[in-house]
C-alpha cells in the first residue's frame, strides 16, 4: 500500500493537484498539512479541507502550519483567499496546527512506505528534519515542486517559483538533506497547459474549472496568451502530483542531480548545480500528464 501526505500553501494549482490525489485508487491520502505561500498556512487548510470536501474525501485529516514569517507577501496571482475568489467563504481555521509534527508522525507511521508531496514552501519539511533526524530514511520518497531543473532561459530566471522565493532558507535545508527527493522544476510543469474541456462536470470539476478559469484570465499575459481569445492554465503542482502518483505515465524523465539557491539581484532560484544525490526532472510528456489530470474530475 502507498501513503502519502500533501504540504500544501492551497492555491488554484494546488487544487487540482489535491483532488487528483485524493481520486487515485491506489493511494492512500493519509494526511495534508498546509504552509503558508499563496496565502496563510491556515487559510490554506481551510482551502484544502474545502477541496477535499468536495472531492467527498471527506475523512482525510488536514494540520495548518505555522504563521507567515514577517517579511512574506500576499501575492495576487491566486486571489486574496488563494482560490481566485470564486468559491464560497470557508470558516476560519480551528483545527490543528502542528504540521512539521503530524510529517514526523506520518513517516514514523508508514517508515518505508511513507510518501510526500510538496507543493508549497518547504518551511514544514525543513522543520521536520530538525524534529526527526532520520526523516530520510523514514521516507520513501518526497516530490518536490520546486526549482529550474535543466532548462534556463530569461522567462525563468526572471519569474522564478514562489515555492523558492517564500522561503528559501528552507528550500537550502532541504537540497541539502539525504531525503530520498524528486524536484520537478517550473521548466518542467509550465509544459503542461490547462483549459476549459479538462475539467469534468461533477461538483469537484466544476469548482475547479471556475478557480481555474479566474487564474487563467488574470494571468494570460504573464504566460503568453490572450486570456480574452482562450484562457489556459500551467498544472504546476498537478503535474508534481502526476509524477508521484505514477512517473512511468507521466514520462517523468530525470537525472542525478545537486540542486542549490542561487541570486543574481532577481530573487533567490532554485537550480541544478552538477549532479548529486537527488533526481531531478528533464522532461514529461504533457499529453499523458493532461490526461491523468483529467481523471481528477
Amino acid at each position: 500500500m502507498r501513503y502519502v501526505l500533501v504540504d500544501t500553501d492551497c492555491g488554484v494549482d494546488d487544487a487540482l493537484a489535491l483532488g487528483y490525489v485524493a481520486h487515485t485508487e491506489d493511494v492512500v491520502l493519509a494526511c495534508v498539512v498546509s504552509t503558508w505561500g499563496n496565502c496563510t498556512a491556515t487559510e490554506a487548510a481551510s482551502n484544502a479541507k474545502y477541496i477535499l470536501d468536495t472531492a467527498g474525501a471527506i475523512d482525510i485529516p488536514v494540520v495548518a502550519g505555522s504563521p507567515p514569517k514577517d517579511s512574506w507577501r500576499r501575492g495576487d496571482a491566486h486571489g486574496p483567499d488563494g482560490l481566485g475568489n470564486t468559491e464560497q467563504r470557508r470558516p476560519p481555521w480551528t483545527g490543528p496546527q502542528d504540521a512539521a509534527e503530524r510529517i514526523v508522525q506520518f513517516a514514523r507511521d508508514h517508515a518505508g512506505e511513507a510518501e510526500v508531496l510538496c507543493i508549497g514552501p518547504l518551511t514544514n519539511l525543513a522543520a521536520a528534519l530538525t524534529l526527526e533526524p532520520r526523516l530520510p530514511e523514514l521516507l520513501s520518497r518526497v516530490v518536490v515542486m520546486a526549482g529550474h531543473g535543466q532548462n534556463h532561459d530569461d522567462w525563468l530566471n526572471g519569474v522564478g517559483d514562489t515555492n523558492t522565493r517564500h522561503n528559501p532558507q528552507a528550500t537550502q535545508t532541504v537540497a541539502d538533506s539525504a531525503l530520498p527527493v524528486v524536484w520537478v522544476g517550473i521548466d518542467v510543469t509550465r509544459s503542461v497547459l490547462l483549459e476549459d474541456g479538462d475539467f469534468g462536470e461533477d461538483t469537484l470539476g466544476r469548482s475547479l474549472r471556475r478557480i481555474h478559469h479566474a487564474y487563467g484570465v488574470q494571468r494570460g499575459s504573464t504566460y503568453g496568451y490572450d486570456a480574452r481569445v482562450q484562457w489556459k492554465v500551467p498544472a504546476h503542482d498537478g503535474v508534481a502530483a502526476a509524477c508521484l502518483v505514477d512517473p512511468l505515465l507521466a514520462g517523468l524523465s530525470t537525472v542525478p542531480g545537486r540542486m542549490t539557491v542561487v541570486d543574481d539581484g532577481r530573487g533567490p532560484v532554485l537550480r541544478r548545480v552538477g549532479i548529486g544525490p537527488h533526481e531531478v526532472a528533464q522532461c514529461i510528456d504533457p499529453g499523458s500528464v493532461r490526461a491523468m489530470l483529467r481523471s481528477a474530475t
